[in-house]
């Protein structure tokens, strides 16, 4: 492995080199060789100096180049600003968004992500751009209809397990949307359904319904929740959601407050 010259090295090279500007080597060689130990990690133009120029100024550019090696490492860049408020901002704007009215201390469980530890083995999907502006609507519409974000996780939660988060047009016994959601139960025309904002405010709606009627559904499960609204043969099939689900909510919700 090449060896970096040391500081004693380097004197000595400019010395000998010195003598052969002396003997005949041109000022245009000379800036050559400085821009050469440049690269090795010198001053290549204050050797280039003491090369061609007076003793003095020799001497002077030498010593130059001696404390350039010497020179304290360069300070690291400071961090960028955060673009994005904190975590904690967005939580309380939620909060302050919401029907009830905002307390001291802790946020109340309907204004946290997973105010109750999640059941079983979790789940992940790969989040491509259609299934994020999916859950931005899910998301949005929570926060503006003033669910707060514990209503958004579980209705991201339940996307992602009837659609995979995908504003489908296609389903079980005519279900359709991001909810799997059928023109025959109410839940609106075929054409409202594929609206992923109509769909949402109906999801959105009979949640507020299960939860009118069970005062501690914060507490809950998060499938009992989604299984309150959704009425599935696989009732905890949502709960292995929930990790995911919190994670995309806290994601958008930063860009949306």
């Amino acid at each position: 492995m090449t060896r970096t010259p040391r500081v004693n090295d380097l004197r000595k090279i400019a010395s000998d080199l010195r003598h052969r500007v002396q003997a005949g080597l041109s000022r245009k060689t000379a800036a050559y060789v400085g821009a050469g130990l440049a690269i090795a990690g010198v001053a290549g133009t204050s050797v280039a100096a003491a090369l061609s120029g007076t003793e003095a100024n020799k001497a002077e550019a030498v010593n130059k180049a001696a404390a350039v090696n010497k020179a304290a490492p360069a300070k690291k860049a400071a961090p960028a600003k955060h673009r994005d408020e904190s975590w904690a901002t967005v939580r309380t704007v939620v909060a302050r968004r919401t029907d009830q009215k905002p307390t001291k201390g802790p946020l109340p469980a309907h204004d946290q992500l997973t105010p109750v530890a999640t059941t079983g083995p979790q789940s992940y999907m790969a989040i491509t751009p259609a299934r994020y502006q999916d859950a931005k609507t899910i998301v949005r519409q929570a926060i503006d209809t003033h669910m707060g974000l514990r209503s958004a996780v579980i209705a991201v939660a339940t996307s992602m397990q009837e659609s995979t988060l995908l504003n489908l047009k296609y389903g079980t016994s005519g279900s359709l949307g991001l909810f799997q959601q059928r023109p025959s139960f109410g839940w609106g025309t075929a054409a409202q359904i594929e609206n992923p904002t109509h769909a949402t405010d109906a999801f959105l709606k009979a949640l507020h319904s299960y939860q009118a009627q069970n005062p501690d559904w914060a507490h809950q499960p998060l499938w009992q929740a989604a299984q309150g609204v959704q009425a599935s043969g696989f009732p905890t099939a949502y709960a292995k959601w929930e990790s995911q689900a919190a994670n995309l909510v806290a994601t958008v919700s930063k860009h949306l407050v």
